[in-house]
C-alpha cells in the first residue's frame, strides 16, 4: 500500500499560499474509528488546508464542502475510493502500511486481564460504537434511550429518550444515529441537536438488529440461508460480516452486480463452542484475527481462516458487542439485565 501510495504522491502537489502540499486524487483515508479526527463542514479547499497546515498530518476533502483532518495517523486505515475527494498530506509525512502490532495472542490475553479496567452502568445495553465526535455511543433497550460517554473515563455525555419499544441496535452514519425498534420504525437522530428528522418505515422491516443505510427509500432486499441474522459489521461498501444467533456462525458478504446482490460465505461456526447462547457480534482486529461475541461472559477468538485460537473471559456478564482500537484499547457492553454495564479496558500497550 505505502507504494503504491508514494508513486501517486510524484505527479499530485497542491499550492497554497506558496506551500507544496502532497494530495492523492479520488481517495479518502478511512480509519478503524474516527475519534483522532476532527470533521468541518461549510469549508472551501483552500479554507481547510490553511486550518491543516498548522497541527494535522492528514485532510479528506470532500466535495460537499466538508473536510476530515487527522491529528495522528490511525494504526489501522484504508485508503479506498471516493470519486471527486482529495487526500492531503499537510506536513508532507505519510502513513506507514497497516501492520499487525499484537501477533502473540497469549501476551495480548494477559494484557487485557492485567489492564485498567473502567465500568459505568447501563442498563441493557447493546451494541456500541464511536462516532466523529469520538463519543463511545450504546443504546439502552427498555425503555429505550441513546446514550453517548467520553471514550476515556466513561462519563456520561448525554441520555436521550428514543420514542417507541425495545431498541436493539445504533448505526451512525452521516452525522446521523440509526436506531432499529424491534418490528420497526428506524428511528433517525441528527447528531448536534439529537432531535428525530425522520422515521424509516418499510412492510420488510422487522426485528431490526443492525442498519447501515441513511437512504430512507427501501432499496432492495437479500435473502440468507440460516436463520437468525443479528449483528452486521460493515468493513467496505462491497464487503460485510453478518452473525446468526441462532447457529452461532459468521457469515461474509461480498457484492456480486451493482451492489444489488452479495455472494454468502460462512467464515466461522462456532457451534461447537460449549456454553454459549447465541452470535451477537464480531469484530476484527488489525492482525485479522475475529473477536466473536456470543451473549456469554467469554469472547471466543478466530483466526483469519476461521480457526478457534482462544477466548478472553470478563468472569460474569452477557457480552453483547465488543470494539478493538488502536493500541488494543477494547469496549464491551455487558447485557446482563440485572447489572448492565459498558466495559472500557486499556491494555496500556504502544503500537
Amino acid at each position: 500500500m505505502f507504494s503504491f501510495l508514494y508513486s501517486i504522491l510524484l505527479f499530485s502537489i497542491a499550492s497554497i499560499s506558496c506551500i507544496q502540499i502532497p494530495f492523492i486524487q479520488n481517495v479518502t483515508l478511512i480509519p478503524k474509528y474516527n475519534w483522532n479526527s476532527t470533521t468541518i463542514t461549510n469549508k472551501t479547499c483552500e479554507q481547510c488546508l490553511c486550518i491543516a497546515t498548522s497541527i494535522f498530518v492528514a485532510l479528506n476533502y470532500f466535495p460537499n464542502n466538508t473536510c476530515q483532518l487527522f491529528y495522528t495517523f490511525p494504526i489501522s486505515y484504508k485508503i479506498i475510493s471516493t470519486p471527486q475527494a482529495r487526500l492531503y498530506f499537510p506536513q508532507k509525512i505519510f502513513p506507514n502500511a497497516t501492520q499487525c502490532c499484537m501477533p502473540n495472542l497469549g501476551y495480548l490475553l494477559d494484557k487485557l486481564k492485567n489492564g485498567t479496567w473502567t465500568y459505568v452502568n447501563v442498563t441493557s445495553p447493546r451494541n456500541i460504537l464511536l462516532d466523529n465526535n469520538g463519543y463511545l455511543v450504546t443504546v439502552e433497550m427498555q425503555p429505550p434511550k441513546l446514550d453517548r460517554f467520553d471514550p476515556y473515563n466513561l462519563t456520561r455525555i448525554s441520555r436521550t429518550v428514543i420514542p417507541g419499544s425495545n431498541a436493539m441496535t445504533v448505526a451512525f452514519i452521516n452525522n446521523t444515529y440509526f436506531i432499529g425498534l424491534t418490528n420497526g420504525p428506524i428511528v433517525a437522530f441528527i447528531n448536534e441537536s439529537l432531535t428525530v428528522p425522520n422515521f424509516i418505515n418499510s412492510p420488510y422491516i422487522q426485528g431490526i438488529r443492525d442498519n447501515a443505510s441513511s437512504d430512507y427509500t427501501f432499496a432492495y432486499q437479500q435473502l440468507v440461508y440460516y436463520p437468525g441474522v443479528y449483528g452486521l459489521t460493515g468493513y467496505n461498501n462491497s464487503y460485510f460480516y453478518a452473525t446468526s444467533w441462532t447457529n452461532n456462525s459468521v457469515y461474509s458478504y461480498s457484492a456480486a452486480e451493482n451492489n444489488t446482490s452479495w455472494i454468502e460465505t460462512r467464515i466461522i461456526d462456532a457451534s461447537t463452542i460449549q456454553n454459549i447462547s447465541g452470535g451477537t457480534s464480531v469484530t476484527i482486529d488489525e492482525c485479522g484475527r475475529y473477536w466473536f461475541s456470543l451473549e456469554t461472559s467469554v469472547i471466543q477468538i478466530f483466526n483469519s481462516l476461521g480457526s478457534w485460537i482462544g477466548n478472553f473471559s470478563l468472569g460474569s456478564g452477557l457480552i453483547m458487542d465488543t470494539i478493538v482500537t488502536d493500541n488494543y484499547v477494547m469496549y464491551l457492553s455487558d447485557g446482563l439485565t440485572s447489572s448492565g454495564r459498558i466495559i472500557r479496558i486499556d491494555p496500556h500497550i504502544e503500537c
